[in-house]
């Protein structure tokens, strides 16, 4: 007769057999350098700001913050950058490099050490609060740190003493003119979408632009979106807005929006005055079908590029309009649609960009 202390013995033993067999087959299918902590290899480490399928990024905006917050840690410790940006697809297609080649070569990362860390909303105000004064090598010390995250950096990272001679170029700027620097220096069109822009442009043969980014939040064409921004009963104060600019001869107006019905009612409109893009309405990071959220993708990259060049700007309480302001880099002539109304605001107006952004 066994006894239960025998039984027990033996049952451990089956489960560490099974065990050490389920880690054997895991490795042969991963490999074993993605299952164990690895150590630097090289005295370069780069920082990679990724956004990969099957992983929550945020919207185009969200991402911006992102590798603007990457971008920062990594000239802060004086290490390499990189944008590897695939969902969904692959951002290449419609942005380049500019001053700089921020492109991901695979091929150089295989035999170094790399990892992935996420930081998404709360996880990443914690960290930007603790590289208010900790060291960034101690968070990302691999040969290759993938960072997905979507908080804005650059009011705590330049409070870090330990980098203060790295970063001592952000000192005179604000937020709005450090995102502006970067992107700027670092992004451009490319050929095909400059064409696309270039197209659109002639379109208004050198009348003066008007412009608005309206953003409605959760709607029949961004069923995925739960937060409302704007009510479609005060769309009527954006059309009022845009009445005086009702001149073909003098003005061509551009709206951007995530609502499929605002688009046609500024077109119906305005007739010979409203011109649009082309592409579909599409949240990059929610949108379940591939070819159509890819498509709002190219669209959303070339419609803030558009709003980055208007004489006259409304934007709404979102991030891609924001953004677009800050690289248009004037609050002359900028207005906020922001609880219904719109209202003339500029880049330190409680309208324009949250306290807790």
């Amino acid at each position: 007769m066994i006894s239960r202390d025998g039984m027990t013995t033996r049952l451990k033993n089956k489960i560490k057999i099974c065990a050490c067999l389920l880690l054997f087959a895991v490795c042969l299918t991963f490999g074993v350098s993605n299952l164990l902590p690895c150590k630097a290899v090289s005295n370069d480490r780069t920082l990679v700001y990724t956004c990969r399928q099957g992983v929550t990024c945020g919207g185009w905006a969200d991402r911006q913050k992102g590798l603007i917050a990457v971008y920062l840690m990594a000239n802060a410790t004086q290490s390499g950058f990189r944008i590897e940006i695939d969902k969904p697809c692959d951002v290449k297609s419609f942005l380049q490099p500019k001053s700089r080649d921020w492109r991901l070569d695979k091929g150089k990362t295989k035999d170094l050490c790399t990892e992935e860390r996420v930081y998404i909303d709360a996880n990443g105000r914690k960290l930007r609060q603790n590289l208010k004064t900790n060291n960034i090598s101690q968070f990302f010390n691999k040969d290759i740190n993938y960072v997905t995250l979507n908080s804005e950096f650059s009011h705590y990272i330049r409070q870090n003493k330990l980098y203060s001679h790295n970063l001592k170029w952000l000192k005179k700027l604000s937020m709005g003119q450090i995102f502006a620097t970067i992107w700027q220096e670092n992004m451009a069109l490319t050929a095909d979408l400059e064409r696309s822009y270039q197209s659109f442009m002639k379109r208004t043969n050198g009348r003066k632009l008007i412009c608005a980014q309206v953003r409605m939040g959760g709607n029949p064409s961004m069923p995925e979106d739960l937060r409302n921004r704007n009510d479609m009963n005060n769309l009527i104060n954006i059309l009022d807005f845009f009445r005086k600019y009702n001149d073909s001869e003098r003005f061509r107006i551009f709206v951007t929006t995530d609502a499929e019905q605002v688009r046609v009612t500024v077109k119906r409109s305005f007739p010979g005055v409203a011109i649009d893009t082309e592409g579909v309405i599409a949240h990059v990071d929610q949108e379940k079908d591939q070819k159509k959220s890819c498509e709002g993708f190219k669209k959303v990259i070339l419609d803030q590029h558009i709003l980055s060049t208007c004489n006259v700007l409304v934007i709404s309480y979102s991030g891609v309009g924001r953004h677009a302001a800050w690289v248009r880099g004037t609050p002359t002539d900028l207005f906020c649609f922001i609880g219904g109304k719109v209202i003339p605001c500029n880049f330190t107006h409680d309208m324009f960009q949250p306290s807790n952004w």
